[in-house]
């Protein structure tokens, strides 16, 4: 593997860590299930969503007055193969709960939140196949 396709990997996973914050925060549900492999699992510290339907179906059950904003920041990918990597990555998340539109009043973030990535190449592109995420801090 040359340097630049190491580089074009790095930054097609760099993409997905970004999108998954905006995608996040725009109950965009379509952009959010699309960055994970079709049998994708993402894994929270109370539970796990395995696939793009349970993806979709938490994406279409989460209010919509809540604003959110991932800011997604330390993110290193570590290329382990022609058709894997892994990563590292933070987000500082701020949140608002029964946003009627507007600015929304800033009381500091709700948590920081780290991820460690699993990538890989589909026929589709690079997406996740497992994203674990914990708090490291949160909000009393």
């Amino acid at each position: 593997m040359t340097e630049d396709e190491r580089r074009a990997i790095e930054q097609d996973c760099l993409k997905l860590i970004a999108i998954y914050a905006m995608a996040a925060d725009h109950h965009d549900a379509e952009a959010f299930v699309g960055i994970f492999t079709e049998d994708g699992e993402w894994i929270r510290p109370k539970a796990s969503l395995k696939g793009h339907a349970a993806l979709r179906d938490f994406m279409a059950k989460r209010p919509r007055d809540v604003l959110s904003r991932h800011i997604a920041t330390n993110a290193v990918v570590t290329v382990t193969g022609p058709d894997a990597a892994r990563g590292l990555s933070y987000a500082t998340v701020y949140r608002h709960d029964g946003h009627a539109g507007g600015e929304a009043p800033l009381t500091g973030p709700e948590s920081i939140v780290e991820y460690h990535d699993d990538f890989v190449r589909t026929a589709a592109g690079w997406r996740i196949a497992a994203r674990r995420s914990h708090s490291i801090f949160r909000r009393a």
